[in-house]
């Protein structure tokens, strides 16, 4: 085989071209192509002074080397923010209940709920949707869960995979109707606390509804937990560890408080933990960050339930590092860059169809 038909060999362009659609690089990958393509028809010219030049001042041990050192970012392409997978976060997607509505103010929450579904749906290299709790407000209702399933089904169909967790709705009134239901629609889930690694990072999802949980079940799931940490941290195919309650250990908000029992019971594995970067939780509405010994803890609850206002100033339990003023409903989205973790959090605007990237976190290793 001559090396102009090394070229165009099919199955090198077609690997050439495979590495620029799925890993994104096609804006690299194509002028790649394209120069082959023109490299290959001199070599075949009938002008023999094209095919005479060519072989002489381009000689086919310095066109193999061309070819790797031009290409090379084409077939084995570096990751690259841009073009590296991503994961996204919500919570508290609900529809509000009428009770709710006697001292919070509804603002076009179910239209929300819509459009972040629509426009995570949107995100480019999107690998997986983690969703922190309260999917319904009445878990035990079946018609509602009919409703989540059609606001995930587009993920599904593109293969996408979506990892809940349970919130105090998902167990409202009738709790072991509201447990049944839950895994009915996600019946790959076998456990209300389980984790998932996605590239390079792994996501623990934990039950934080102590109150619906026996004495046993705490105990095994503290003892998962923390042998899960001590897994994961060893793991050199692992660089970050998120942890994802529904209860946030730390909030403002003016609704719902910060949960002891996370506090005690999650968090000090969490900050001895090396790889541990992120503690993301819902259950207030409202986004805020926090920081405790130099790692990061948000909260992420303005899925489309009823937007909570949060203490501010001197009322504040705990400084936020989120200073907008702006705290409508959003979604979080993480990717890798280099060796950081950038978390992206997107907030809807007022026209209730575009969202705007209101905070973003570099979180190295």
């Amino acid at each position: 085989m001559s090396f102009g038909d090394f070229l165009i060999f099919p199955r090198v362009l077609a690997r050439l071209k495979a590495s620029g659609q799925t890993l994104g690089y096609r804006q690299k990958t194509t002028p790649v192509v394209f120069l082959l393509i023109i490299l290959n028809a001199i070599l075949k010219s009938k002008y023999g002074i094209l095919k005479k030049y060519m072989n002489r001042f381009f000689p086919a041990i310095v066109r193999i080397i061309f070819v790797m050192i031009f290409c090379g970012a084409a077939v084995y392409p570096q990751t690259s923010e841009k073009n590296s997978p991503v994961i996204a976060f919500v919570s508290d997607t609900q529809e509000p209940m009428m009770i709710e509505k006697l001292w919070l103010k509804g603002d076009n929450n179910e239209l929300a709920s819509r459009e972040i579904f629509r426009a995570i749906n949107k995100e480019q290299n999107l690998s997986a949707l983690f969703h922190l709790g309260d999917l319904t407000a009445m878990g035990f209702w079946p018609w509602e869960w009919n409703g989540v399933s059609s606001e995930l089904s587009p993920l599904w169909k593109r293969g996408i995979p979506v990892y809940p967790a349970m919130g105090n709705h998902e167990y409202f009134l009738f709790s072991s109707l509201g447990r049944k239901q839950f895994f009915k629609h996600f019946p790959y889930i076998k456990s209300s606390w389980y984790a998932k690694q996605t590239g390079d990072i792994a996501v623990i999802l934990l039950n934080s509804n102590f109150s619906e949980l026996s004495e046993e079940e705490i105990s095994r799931q503290q003892r998962w937990y923390e042998q899960k940490l001590r897994e994961f941290d060893r793991d050199p195919s692992v660089h970050y560890i998120i942890v994802g309650t529904h209860h946030p250990p730390y909030t403002n908000s003016k609704v719902v408080g910060p949960s002891s029992e996370v506090q005690r019971m999650f968090v000090p594995a969490f900050l001895k933990t090396n790889k541990c970067k992120l503690f993301i939780s819902g259950h207030a509405h409202a986004f805020e960050h926090f920081r405790k010994d130099n790692k990061d803890f948000m909260v992420i609850g303005g899925g489309g339930g009823l937007l909570h206002p949060t203490l501010t100033g001197m009322e504040a339990r705990y400084r936020d590092l989120y200073t907008g003023s702006n705290r409508m409903f959003h979604y979080v989205t993480i990717g890798l860059q280099k060796d950081s973790m950038v978390v992206r959090v997107k907030m809807i605007n007022r026209d209730f169809r575009s969202f705007g990237e209101v905070h973003r976190v570099g979180i190295g290793r």
